[in-house]
């Protein structure tokens, strides 16, 4: 079994790169697989350029997969607890900060969820699957400023990555994923029950009944 110094001393070696290489071809012939885009993503973004050692990029995965399976499981308290733990270790760790924004994504807390997502795209720019998350944060939220610088970065690092050019043909194109068509109908429900509270509030201004009027939106801000 391999040591943390031997770990520490291999990441440094050309056949490490090799592997790499051998990776990116796995990764163009399959892009779904996200055990390889994990593991480009460590090797790009932290291992190569030699941030952590190997012992602590060891331990931080398995911290941080323990904190998204709590948080897959529903264990939201528990995940974030693990999410501390990791941070106070790690602060500039993106894992931690992509399994947070994940759960304020599924909370349906975008503005929280793309801060998250941003913060940890600025640590590690090689990882994308958080540039296709501040994207879907883009979309539910209606307000595309965020995505595009983010997208050319990552695409000046990963020029012919399938999922980025995806987006970016999306983008262009204004549409969106399968994966968002849950979240825009919910979106788009919320946006109908505001409009008509507006309405009705409007109908009651008109009608003169300012109290009521005042009570209405009072409770919708």
């Amino acid at each position: 079994m391999m040591t943390f110094a031997e770990y520490d001393a291999r990441i440094c070696n050309e056949d490490l790169k090799e592997y790499f290489h051998h990776l990116t071809l796995e990764r163009q012939g399959n892009p779904q697989n996200e055990t390889i885009k994990d593991v480009i993503a460590e090797l790009q973004g932290i291992v190569i350029p030699g941030r952590l050692s190997g012992k602590a990029v060891i331990e931080l995965r398995e911290q941080n997969k323990v904190a998204a399976d709590l948080a897959e499981e529903g264990k939201i308290e528990e995940s974030l607890a693990v999410i501390e733990q990791i941070i106070d270790a790690c602060p500039e760790n993106y894992s931690a900060f992509y399994t947070l924004g994940y759960i304020s994504f599924e909370q349906e807390d975008f503005e929280k969820a793309i801060e998250c997502f941003k913060q940890a795209f600025e640590y590690n720019q090689f990882f994308t699957d958080v540039v296709l998350r501040i994207y879907d944060c883009c979309v539910c939220l209606g307000d595309m400023s965020d995505i595009g610088v983010v997208l050319n970065k990552a695409l000046a690092l990963q020029p012919s990555d399938p999922e980025l050019l995806e987006t970016k043909r999306h983008l262009e194109e204004g549409t969106y994923p399968e994966r968002l068509a849950q979240h825009i109908k919910k979106t788009d429900e919320k946006k109908d029950k505001l409009r008509q509270e507006l309405l009705e509030i409007k109908r009651l201004l008109e009608e003169g009944n300012t109290e009521e009027a005042l009570e209405k939106l009072n409770k919708l801000v």
